[in-house]
């Protein structure tokens, strides 16, 4: 699995902000620092050696699990966890491709207005996978509106899930042909991904098919459930 490639240290450094909830991200990154006695750089993180990082980890707080431990030096390493690792290529036929507005990676929680991460999933003939992972980035003195950016941004996707979205970012996210679904919480990505993965295999609803391009009963005059 490939790792996001658009900025690979702030991955890394996401992936061991979940690996350890008991420190807040900025005091993980004071750690690391202070572990390796200069500043990060994806290049560095493989050499930094387990004792140096125990022997600097912060006072106060829960000391890692063993297997907290394990994870973290794997990470270090280039590893991620399955939910953060893209694969950009698999060489499959895509079926259909949704964004997931979500702050982690696991969770639909994003306000579409406000959300910076959306997580990317195609299906192919073998399932769904992660393809990318998205940033949207405030530009200072950018012309374009934001949302208008984030659907932009999105334009490749077939479908949208999000917490909440407005009526006018609604439209353009429909204008950018990519139809919004707000799902109400507490909602998995695992979750929906597998409601879709049925769904696929399975008769589409007509306003689905329209979008991929396919066959609906209506056209077939098949009106059975």
């Amino acid at each position: 699995m490939n790792v996001a490639t658009d900025d690979p240290l702030f991955w890394r450094l996401f992936a061991l902000a979940q690996l350890l909830p008991q420190l807040p991200p900025r005091e993980l990154i004071l750690w690391l620092e202070q572990a390796a006695g200069r500043p990060l750089a994806v290049a560095l993180l493989p050499t930094m050696a387990l004792d140096r990082l125990a022997s600097a980890f912060p006072a106060g707080v829960d000391t890692p699990t063993v297997a907290q431990w394990q994870q973290v030096m794997a990470c270090l390493d280039g590893w991620l966890p399955e939910h953060l690792a893209t694969q950009p290529q698999r060489g499959e036929a895509l079926q259909l491709r949704a964004a997931f507005a979500s702050s982690d990676g696991l969770t639909i929680d994003g306000h579409f207005g406000q959300s910076k991460l959306f997580f990317i999933y195609a299906f192919d003939d073998k399932g769904p996978f992660l393809q990318q992972v998205r940033r949207y980035r405030d530009e200072p003195g950018a012309l374009e509106e934001g949302n208008e950016a984030r659907a932009r941004l999105l334009s490749d996707c077939h479908l949208l899930f999000c917490e909440a979205i407005g009526g006018p970012a609604a439209a353009r996210v429909i204008r950018n042909n990519i139809h919004p679904i707000k799902i109400k919480p507490p909602m998995g990505i695992a979750q929906q991904l597998q409601a879709l993965e049925k769904m696929l295999t399975g008769r589409l609803p007509p306003w689905l098919a329209k979008r991929l391009g396919k066959t609906t009963p209506l056209a077939q005059r098949d009106f059975s459930l």
